[in-house]
């Protein structure tokens, strides 16, 4: 059967309404600069089209179509759909092998013009997306605050050409907040818990369907501390001990963040064994010093293991946000000891010269030295000990500031440990010239 010239134009036209661009031809209507597109689902009309968007800011008209001939100049009728009319008026005419039309608003578009003698229609939809999004931040306690989003957008519809329906097409926001690139929410007004310690920005970004996007940030202002701190001794280091001794000097370091300098407290603990053995059910004190300063320092008496706990707090009109460190080891002093060499050798040249004895956490040293016939040679005593004393207590090997005969002494040492326990040795000592 032969189709008629009429019949042919009409199937050609046909053909190109389905896709927007014809394959058989170069004959185009479409849009090079748009974010995003996609093909109608019409109700009833059963033809399909290309949605077309554009990204900006609201209230832009950045929507563009070019529509393109095989390269024979024509005369290209352009019209536009009216709502709520439903019918398309003219909009421009325009000669030439393509027309190009900017600056577009919302809406349907239909393009007109024949090409070596065959009919062409060709429509597309121009929606102009833009959104906008304002954040803030309400209920900001000790425990949690929360963020809230308002996004509003364009409207994203098109009608049904052959009923003049409205279709309306969700626009499929995505939220994302966010706080230096770490992700917080994909919801639109998340609950935020464990409030930071310092101002902090959220930002709140949302996409649509044609991946516009926008950002909107809000700063946190900070109302909770974060307790933290460490500590340290002037105690000098013995290598032979990894344990310092008492009495321990401390210096505690406060490196709080947000905290109010008047508001700290410390809380020094008793001795770990010592809490350990109290009676099953007796109510227990465990502190042994409470301190309301920024950066204490304590000397601990006692050996032993020690808690310290920091608590932080900061003030806010009708409440107080406090935060709590302990810390991660205990403060461990060593044991009582005393210990006394065998031998020495004072005969000046620098290398034991003198007869050491080596103590830890004492409270007292009784030190005695004796010759063969019981005469006392050396005699160091000493209430309140502390390390320095170590150096006192030592013997040169001389006598009224006479070098003492070569030979065998016998010593004593009884010492009161700082762990409550009595350090008392008794030996021979070898003089060596």
């Amino acid at each position: 059967m032969k189709l008629s010239s009429i019949a042919w134009t009409l199937l050609i036209t046909f053909c190109i309404n389905m896709q927007g661009v014809s394959d058989a031809y170069s004959q185009t209507l479409k849009s090079t600069s748009a974010s995003f597109n996609e093909s109608t689902n019409y109700p009833t009309f059963s033809e399909k089209d290309y949605i077309y968007y554009f990204c900006g800011n609201a209230n832009h008209q950045d929507g563009t179509l070019k529509a393109s001939s095989s390269g024979q100049s024509v005369t290209f009728k352009w019209d536009k759909y009216t709502q709520p009319s439903g019918v398309f008026t003219f909009y421009l005419n325009e000669t030439g092998i393509s027309s190009t039309l900017n600056n577009l608003s919302d809406g349907c578009y239909r393009v007109s013009f024949t090409d070596n003698g065959i009919n062409y229609v060709l429509r597309a939809w121009i929606i102009n997306s833009w959104i906008t999004a304002t954040t803030t931040i309400t209920n900001s306690n000790c425990q949690s605050f929360n963020l809230l989003g308002t996004v509003t957008g364009s409207s994203y519809a098109y009608a049904d050409l052959s009923t003049n329906q409205v279709i309306s097409i969700d626009p499929n926001y995505k939220y994302v907040w966010q706080t230096g690139g770490t992700l917080v929410s994909n919801a639109l007004n998340p609950l935020v818990l464990g409030p930071p310690p310092i101002n902090t920005i959220y930002q709140l970004q949302v996409t649509d369907r044609a991946g516009c996007l926008v950002n909107s940030p809000v700063t946190y202002q900070s109302i909770v501390p974060k307790a933290k701190f460490s500590w340290k001794t002037n105690q000098p280091a013995v290598a032979q001990y990894s344990l310092p001794e008492a009495p321990l000097p401390v210096q505690f370091i406060n490196e709080s963040i947000n905290g109010d300098v008047e508001k700290f407290e410390w809380f020094l603990f008793k001795e770990k064994s010592s809490l350990a053995n109290q009676p099953k059910g007796a109510k227990i004190d465990s502190i042994m010093e409470e301190i309301y300063l920024k950066d204490p320092s304590y000397t601990y008496e006692h050996t032993g293991s020690y808690m310290v706990k920091l608590v932080a707090a900061k003030q806010s009109p009708g409440f107080t946000c406090r935060d709590t460190m302990y810390l991660k080891d205990y403060i461990v002093i060593d044991s009582s000891l005393v210990k006394v060499a065998p031998a020495f050798t004072p005969n000046g040249d620098g290398v034991n010269d003198i007869l050491i004895i080596r103590t830890r956490s004492l409270q007292s040293l009784d030190f005695q030295i004796f010759n063969r016939w019981g005469r006392i040679v050396h005699h160091f005593r000493k209430s309140g000990y502390v390390p320095a004393d170590s150096e006192f207590a030592t013997w040169d090997g001389k006598i009224n500031n006479v070098l003492a005969s070569p030979g065998v002494y016998f010593y004593v040492a009884d010492g009161q440990g700082r762990d409550g326990k009595r350090r008392r040795k008794k030996g021979f000592i070898e003089l060596i010239w």
